[in-house]
């Protein structure tokens, strides 16, 4: 059993080593995404007072303690968003089409201890994934923007007594940020403006309590702590030129990179959920989660390694570049339909409200408020193994923005942004 379990965790630490992209506000507004697991996306992602599958790990680690035994689940969220800007004059734009897959697993065992319960998850909950041709609107403000994040989650829970259980979590998360964008040079062709970083070292922790007054009534609350990430990395300008504010001459060639830091905030959040299950056929859940998006007031770039007055008064040209995002509420509501022994049947819905204001909206992250149709089918294979698919429609607002984003470089983004995405997921649990 021990060589089992030792090989099912490398097995489930090389999937997390592959390589998977992201793509944005697929779950709480701005960059957060919430694909853990396509029972829960089934019921609308409600599934904080729930929490009776490995996913409990994300949803509220408090609820393991339902669970007995050796569980696993593995599975994999395909995200494919199509995404518009109109402007001024009606002529109307696309944004690149993509299709992002995020694959997530979990782990859970008891053991063999009374009361207790362990386990080790992992997938992407934060990402971001914006294209605009380089000849678009958008090409001095931003071209491309990915974010790309893994996270594991080890976590222990503690069953009280018969009506309350207790859990907590420690988070790592790895991240990487890729930024492209035309610069201007008047009277000539454009240069490049690229920056990467990279943050392997964020922690945080969870906290979550499962209370059951009796069967017909589930109570969920966690909370989940800010994460400070410091990204390191390079700054790389190419094809520059003698045009306008002569770039070659001030940065000394036709290229020039030098490192860079940058400071970010995974915001901390409060969720609580409510399940009722009046018989054994039906089951509700109604979910609200609190994202404190307020954290987030700057994006700033420091320079450590350039000395020169000149150089920092040209890459300090808008930075750093004010964000003043605003603290926001989720709401989420799904419910379950057994049919028999066999078959559940499953829908929901889910609402995420943007934090982001429209004078610092810019085209690296088009979000807006959003509403959600998802439903789900699960299917017990045998006593061991079941097998779970979800859908979930995400119907973005249209956001029109006036803003002078972009300005600085005489181009404008004003117009309207409509975006809609498709979710596709499929999770296999197993118990052994």
């Amino acid at each position: 059993m021990v060589k089992k379990i030792a090989g099912l965790f490398f097995f489930f630490w090389c999937l997390l080593l592959l390589p998977f992209g992201a793509v944005l506000a697929a779950g709480s507004g701005a960059y957060r995404l919430e694909l853990p697991d396509s029972e829960a996306m089934g019921m609308g992602s409600a599934f904080v007072a729930q929490a009776d599958n490995p996913s409990a790990i994300y949803y509220n680690p408090a609820g393991l303690t339902q669970l007995e035994g050796n569980q696993m689940s593995l599975g994999v969220g395909v995200v494919q968003p199509f995404r518009t800007y109109t402007d001024s004059s009606g002529n109307e734009i696309e944004g690149r089409r993509d299709r992002f897959v995020i694959p997530h697993f979990y782990f859970v065992s008891d053991l063999g201890l009374e009361d207790f319960a362990f386990g080790l998850g992992g997938s992407s909950y934060w990402g971001l994934g914006t294209y605009w041709a380089e000849d678009s609107f958008s090409r001095y403000v931003s071209t491309k923007a990915d974010l790309i994040e893994k996270d594991i989650k080890l976590v222990g829970a503690y069953q009280v007594n018969d009506n309350l259980s207790i859990g907590l979590s420690l988070d790592y998360t790895n991240s990487y940020v890729n930024k492209k964008k035309k610069l201007v040079q008047a009277g000539g062709p454009d240069g490049d403006f690229q920056l990467k970083g990279r943050d392997d070292d964020g922690w945080g922790y969870r906290v979550s309590l499962l209370y059951k007054p009796n069967e017909r009534h589930r109570f969920g609350l966690m909370y989940r702590s800010a994460i400070k990430l410091k990204y390191k990395g390079k700054l790389y300008l190419n094809g520059l030129n003698a045009f306008g504010l002569n770039y070659q001459a001030i940065f000394g060639g036709t290229s020039y990179e030098t490192e860079i830091t940058s400071e970010s905030t995974l915001p901390q959040s409060i969720a609580l959920g409510y399940c009722y299950k009046p018989n054994d056929k039906w089951l509700f859940e109604f979910d609200v989660e609190w994202m404190d998006w307020a954290s987030t007031e700057q994006e700033r770039i420091v320079y450590e390694d350039e000395t020169s007055p000149l150089r920092l008064s040209v890459l300090n040209n808008g930075n750093p570049a004010p964000r003043d995002w605003e603290d926001v509420f989720s709401f989420a509501l799904g419910g379950e339909y057994k049919l028999n022994d066999k078959w559940s049947l499953r829908g929901g819905y889910f609402y995420h409200n943007s934090p982001i204001p429209e004078e610092n909206f810019d085209t690296s992250l088009p979000d807006s408020d959003s509403h959600s149709v998802t439903v789900g089918v699960g299917h017990r294979l045998n006593d061991h193994t079941k097998i779970d698919l979800a859908y979930a429609a995400m119907f973005f607002e249209e956001r029109d923005i006036n803003n002078n984003v972009g300005s600085s470089s005489g181009a404008t983004i004003d117009g309207e942004y409509e975006t809609f995405t498709n979710i596709y997921m499929v999770t296999v649990n197993y118990k052994f």
